[in-house]
């Protein structure tokens, strides 16, 4: 308890590092730089330098986890309709049925949606990232549904050996798989979310 008085204590005292004469409202959440109550409004809690800055790169091990998450979604509510007719209807081939595949069409478009507003998936807003462009713009909605989920997926279709060499492009200094590169876009986190996504820089 006598840390967090401390803590209050410590922030109150000090000054904004962007605004002298002004007091501090709060820390930075990503480098720890007391800010006042403008900067934390117009920062999402990040610090003038933080937020100008170029954006931290997703870790390797959160886009992981978020493509499990979006995989899940699309396939797990087919996949449990599917069995739940074959149960209901013996005999009959499970997945044939249109109506099994009518949940993946709904997540993928609450993934489209998600994808226009934020520019990240339902996973990759769980883990606190999002797609922009290779310079920091929000990625547009055709570039990441074309660029960097179709294209691949058909290639994969043809070469089984693409997606392999797709996912080996990550561990670049840049963390850019081969559709990063095609689609012109980056993975990172998302402000004000470092502290949700997995690992470190």
């Amino acid at each position: 308890m006598s840390d967090f008085r401390e803590a209050l204590e410590s922030i109150s005292e000090a000054e904004c590092s962007e605004h002298p004469g002004f007091s501090a409202a709060l820390a930075c959440t990503r480098c720890g730089t007391f800010t006042c109550a403008f900067c934390a409004a117009l920062g999402a809690g990040l610090c003038f330098r933080c937020l100008h800055a170029a954006p931290e790169l997703a870790t390797c091990w959160a886009r992981l986890a978020a493509c499990l998450v979006d995989g899940a979604a699309l396939l797990l509510p087919s996949l449990f309709l599917g069995v739940l007719r074959c149960l209901a209807i013996p005999g009959e081939a499970a997945m044939k049925a249109p109506a099994v595949y009518a949940p993946a069409l709904l997540v993928v478009l609450v993934q489209a949606s998600l994808i226009r507003g934020t520019g990240a998936s339902l996973g990759k807003r769980l883990l606190g990232i999002r797609v922009v462009r290779g310079d920091g713009l929000p990625a547009e909605v055709w570039r990441i549904a074309l660029l960097r989920n179709a294209l691949p997926m058909a290639l994969c279709g043809y070469c089984v050996w693409f997606g392999l060499m797709d996912a080996l492009f990550i561990v670049g200094e840049e963390r850019r798989c081969l559709h990063d590169w095609v689609a012109g876009t980056r993975v990172v986190k998302a402000l004000g979310r470092g502290t949700r996504s997995l690992g470190g820089a």
